[in-house]
């Protein structure tokens, strides 16, 4: 499986879960939304560093972020405006 796949997988995943938009993250992490955007749809290779202040953003262990669990189901909806 792509990393960058998983790693955008897990970030949208994870951020959905805790409700946050992606202005929200992004504000968070010290990181621009539109990066982190690219990154969940998989367009983006975000570095280590970027990986690790997302984690810290979405208070999970990096491993989190790179694991491949929960590859393949449903996608998580998107949150209402």
């Amino acid at each position: 499986m792509e990393a960058r796949r998983i790693v955008g997988w897990n970030l949208r995943r994870l951020r959905v879960d805790q409700r946050l938009s992606i202005e929200e993250l992004a504000g968070r992490a010290e990181v621009d939304a539109s990066f982190v955007a690219r990154i969940e749809r998989g367009d983006a290779n975000p570095s280590i560093d970027v990986i690790e202040k997302l984690a810290k953003a979405l208070k999970v262990r990096l491993t989190a972020l790179v694991e491949e669990s929960g590859l393949g189901t449903k996608a998580p909806r998107p949150l209402r405006a």
